[in-house]
Order: structure tokens, then sequence, then C-alpha cells
């Protein structure tokens, strides 16, 4: 299972790998008594690895390649050299930043034009979430879908309005009627046990690195703060929204990290077990059931909607849940 996640994000690991690569290499000492042209060529070979090779293996790891995804890569990748390459070795290739950073603010005012959009339809969306009998969770996004223009930045401010409305407003909220999925299990406890962990390693990151790479360590902090406000946010989206049937649909999530609306109609059988390594596990963080408590098959490939706007579709969908004998038998009574 370990090695097939690797695989799965292969293209993703050797980017990441490149650019840490870089970021390191720029904090030896030595750097500062190398012959200029040796140093120019390090900076050169730090600009293919930033602007050509990392975008190209992100786009190949996202599977959708066009010029305006390369292109807005190729310039996040030329700023982040200029961040990681100290500006005495950057400064004859100037022109190259001020181009990429004169590319990302074209970017960047497109992609506003699109949220002052946004912006404008945002208090029908509300009072039209509001009217919805559906989970918000599933309403939220469907809603602005339908009013704004289906796009990237769209669905990421959706994932991130429904991150901070669940980290901060939804504690008067009271868990609706439903089959939870993750009171037995080890999620409390691995959910106590990773946020004190990354409590502690954003302390100690940032105490590290706040003299020898001060954008480093605000970055990584600004990022772990985030990332205990996710996890908390994740919690309450998982206590709101349990599994239930309403309107001819099965509504199913694991928090804000994926979730899916089944109509009925599109449920062929449901099985005890299936022999498939393409099942997809709705299955929680501290969850340790090797295999799912039933698997749903679909007639039609069924669309799981992820955190950021990630989509995947699939054929066997691995149901684990509290109470899963009584939730199997109200989906099969449901279906007849």
């Amino acid at each position: 299972m370990v090695l097939q996640r690797i695989y799965n994000y292969k293209w993703l690991l050797i980017a990441l790998v490149i650019l840490t690569g870089n970021l390191i290499v720029y904090q030896l000492s030595f750097i500062d008594t190398l012959p200029i042209d040796q140093i120019n060529g390090m900076v050169i070979g730090s600009l293919i690895d930033c602007a050509i090779i990392a975008p190209a293996l992100l786009l190949l790891q996202k599977g959708k390649w066009s010029i305006k995804n390369f292109i807005a890569f190729v310039a996040m990748g030329i700023i982040f050299a200029r961040l990681v390459i100290p500006t005495a070795f950057i400064e004859p290739f100037r022109y190259m930043m001020w181009s990429a950073i004169a590319v990302e603010v074209a970017l960047i005012i497109l992609e506003l034009t699109i949220l002052v959009i946004f912006i404008k339809y945002l208090p029908s969306i509300i009072r039209a979430v509001k009217l919805e009998r559906e989970q918000l969770i599933f309403a939220f996004p469907r809603i602005v879908a339908e009013k704004v223009k289906d796009n990237l930045l769209i669905k990421i401010l959706c994932s991130e309005i429904l991150v901070f409305y669940y980290a901060f407003c939804s504690w008067k909220k009271k868990q609706p009627n439903g089959f939870t999925v993750y009171k037995n299990t080890m999620y409390i406890a691995f959910l106590i046990m990773i946020f004190h962990a990354a409590l502690f390693e954003a302390i100690a990151f940032h105490w590290f690195f706040h003299d020898r790479v001060p954008f480093l360590a605000w970055g990584h902090t600004i990022l772990s703060v985030y990332g205990l406000l996710f996890l908390l946010a994740d919690f309450r989206a998982l206590a709101l929204n349990p599994v239930r049937i309403a309107d001819g649909k099965l509504y199913i999530s694991n928090g804000l990290m994926k979730r899916a609306k089944i109509d009925l109609t599109n449920i062929a059988q449901l099985h005890a077990t299936v022999q498939d390594e393409n099942i997809f596990h709705f299955k929680v963080l501290g969850n340790t059931d090797e295999l799912p408590a039933f698997v749903i098959e679909a007639k039609e490939l069924q669309i799981i909607h992820g955190i950021g706007g990630y989509e995947k579709t699939a054929k066997y969908i691995g149901v684990y849940a509290d109470d899963p004998t009584n939730l199997r038998m109200e989906i099969e009574s449901a279906m007849k």
C-alpha cells in the first residue's frame, strides 16, 4: 500500500527532491569561494531545474497539460529560484526574474477578475445555501459552480471557505442524524497525536531556520498554522456530515478530504467484498480495518470530490462505518 502511494505521487516526489536540492546547495558555505563562471553555471542549472524540469514534473503529476498551467508553473519556478539563490548570484539574470514576475502578475490579475465575479455572487450563494436541504459540504460547492464559472481557482476558494467555516463557525452546530464513520476508530487519538507533533515541529523548524533562511522559516510557520486549522476543520466536518440517505441519494464523506453524492439509481449492487485493487476506500485516519465493511458497485463511474477541487472517478467504493450492518440495510431498503 505504501509503495503504491509512493508510485502514485512519484512525479511530485521527484520535483520536491529537485527543489529541495536547489534550496540546500546555496546554503553551503563553500559556494562563495567558487569562480564566477562556475557560480553562473550553477545558477543556470537551478533556473532549468526550477523553471522547466520541476514544472514539467508537477504537470505530469497533475495530469492536466495546458499552456496556461505551464506558463504559471514556469513563472512560479523562476520566482522560487529568486528566493533561493542569493541576490549577488542572480544579478546577471535579473531581467528573467522581472519577466517571470510580470507573467505572474498578469495571471494574478486574470484570477482576481474571476474572484471579483465570485464576490459579486457571494450574497446570493449564501442565501441559496441556507435554503438547501443538502449538507453544507455538498451544497456550497455545487451552488458556487452553478452561479460562477467552473474554474480551478473557484474550486480551491470553495475548499478554503469550508476550511475556515468548519474551523471557526461550526461549533454551535449539533451533529445531525446519520451514520458516523470515526467513533469506533483511532481517529481522535491520531488527530491529537498529529496535532501535537505538527505544533512542536513548527516551533522547532522556525527556531532553527529563522536566522539562516527567514522566508523558509516564516513560510513553513504559516503552512503549519494552516495545517493545524485544517485538522480542526476536518474533524468538525467529519462530525457534522455523517453518512445519510436523502432525496434518493447517498451522501458519504470523510470530512473535508473526500466526499461523494451517489444517486441510488447508480448503485448496481452492494458486495461484502470485491477482489479489485481499484476500490476507492472511504476510510478515515486511524481506521485500522484492512477491508471495508461493504463495497458499493456503481453502474457508471462515480465522481469522488477531494480537497482543493480534486476529482476522481471510481466504480467500486469501499464503505467504512461505525454501524455498517444497519447502514447497508438502509441503503438496500432505499434502493427498492
